[in-house]
Formats: C-alpha cells, structure tokens, sequence
C-alpha cells in the first residue's frame, strides 16, 4: 500500500501540475478524470471476462432472474460473439493501456524534480514504472478479484452490455482480421478437434 500511495501521488502531482504527457491543451483536472475513467474502462475488460466464463455454466433460470446479467451473457454467448468480443476486447485493451500510459508518463522538461526528490530518484520516476503499478492493481488486478469472487453481481453492471458492443463493433473494424485466419491455420496444423473428442459428452 505504501507503494502504491507513493505510486500515486507522483502520477497525481504530475497531472495537475500539468507535467504529465497528456496532450496539450487537455486542463489538468480533465486529465485527472480521464486517467481514472480510462482506468474503470480497463477494469471492466478485465474483470468481465472472468465474470463471463464464471458464469456459463449458472442455471439458466437462476441467471434469468438477474435481467442485466442474463442480457449481458447472452450477446457474449451468441454465436461467433465471444470469439468477437475477445478480439475487439484486445484492441480495446492494448487502445487503453497505450493512453494512459502516456497520461502516466511525466514530463518535466526544465521543472524542479518532484518532491525535491535527487536526480537518480528522478529518473526513476521518469521510467513511467509508478504508472504501470497503479494500472496493474488499480486497473486490473483489483476488479479481477472482484469479478471472481461476485461474478453475477459484476456482469449486472449496465455498462458491461455498452463495453460488449464497443468490443464488437472494434472487431468488425477488420483491423485484426488476420487472427481469425493464423486462428483456423493453427487449428489445422495442431488438429484440434472439440472437447468432446478428448473428454467425452458428461451427459451420456
């Protein structure tokens, strides 16, 4: 926790000292806001996959009572969707990471170093490591944990059905098409066949 305290109040000096690597002109308050949204954003990507697949094989008719949940597991589970939904995921993913990691990064230019820290302490903060430890547990790692430990209540979030579709229109983008082909390429060279080839159907 120590860390992480330390992690963010440099990252939040530097964004409202406007010395981070935020865009120009962005005030420092709207990139404050923006690093946290972005960060929820992430969090949920993260989280709601594993809330997905805990929640697969629920009893439909106890899934069905919760509205939101049902709605969301069932535009994942359609069809070609999850397959989808993986890929746009990605590219929602890595799009995140790639803004808040410059949000992350300072940039004092000729400004004294934070804190009257020395310069060797300086250019370590200069690395943008303290931003990559607030995005690994605030934006990931905590709302994994939540999401496997309250799967329904984390796929009830009305905002996980806005995410799915984002995740899905980025995947008919075409921008990462190619992985559907090395996909089936590497399922024929491997031979992969269904579950039920290699385990056998539970229900006989």
């Amino acid at each position: 926790m120590t860390i992480l305290g330390i992690a963010l109040a440099v990252t939040l000096y530097t964004l409202f000292s406007g010395l981070s690597g935020m865009w120009n002109g962005v005030p420092p308050v709207v990139s404050v806001f923006i690093f946290f949204l972005l960060m929820c954003v992430l969090g949920m990507l993260e989280g709601m996959q594993i809330a997905a697949f805990a929640l697969i094989n629920m009893n439909v008719e106890e899934l069905s009572q919760r509205n939101i949940a049902h709605t969301n597991c069932n535009l994942m589970f359609t069809g070609q969707n999850l397959q989808a939904f993986l890929i746009g995921r990605q590219i929602f993913v890595a799009s995140i990471i790639f803004i808040v990691a410059r949000i992350a990064t300072l940039d004092i230019g000729d400004s004294d170093n934070i804190f009257g820290v020395n310069d060797s302490l300086q250019k370590f903060f200069n690395t943008g490591f303290l931003g990559a430890l607030i995005l690994t547990i605030i934006g990931s790692l905590a709302w994994r944990i939540v999401a496997s430990s309250f799967p329904l209540t984390f796929m009830s979030n009305p905002f996980i059905y806005i995410i799915i579709c984002i995740c899905l229109f980025l995947e008919t983008t075409g921008i990462c098409s190619a992985c559907w082909v090395f996909a089936r390429l590497h399922k024929k060279i491997v031979n992969y066949q269904s579950d039920k080839v290699y385990i056998g159907n539970n229900s006989t």
